[in-house]
């Protein structure tokens, strides 16, 4: 007499083609393939770009290299970059203007003074982004400087 394999069913076991064991999976199978396809789509309702706001902006200084060095001051954030979120989604705009202007109000919203260390990326034809329109990335520091006195 063929021995019992246990956890697998087979023929031995006496399951036939279609075993509850195989149904089960199937269904589990087809739920965990809605999970994932609810995560992507909700994923992908979030990735829109934040508007700009113009009035905060105005007051937020943006400097290629950092004109501070050697003076004190805070960070107050790595923008578009100092986040876990940053390995899955940034914001990409339609010209350098805007992902900036999208920075300025990203700096007022943490209340910082400046912007240093601002680069700009057109991710147009990259690995990542199949596009042949442009797709600004653009990344800095927020900082925040003392008040001044006297």
């Amino acid at each position: 007499m063929a021995a019992k394999s246990e956890g697998w069913p087979s023929a031995v076991n006496g399951y036939n083609s279609q075993s509850s064991w195989e149904i089960h999976m199937r269904i589990r199978c087809s739920g965990l393939f809605l999970l994932i396809a609810g995560v992507v789509s909700l994923a992908s309702a979030c990735a829109t770009a934040p508007r700009a706001d113009t009035e905060s902006q105005a007051a937020v200084q943006v400097y290629e290299l950092n004109p501070f060095v050697g003076r004190p001051y805070d960070i107050v954030g790595r923008i578009w970059t100092g986040s876990w979120r940053s390995a899955f989604w940034v914001p990409s705009y339609p010209s350098r203007d805007e992902a900036i202007a999208s920075m300025q109000t990203e700096a007022a919203r943490l209340k910082a003074d400046a912007l240093v260390s601002v680069s700009c990326v057109d991710q147009r034809g990259s690995t990542w982004f199949k596009s042949t329109d442009p797709a600004f990335l653009c990344y800095g520091v927020a900082i925040r400087l003392p008040p001044r006195q006297g």
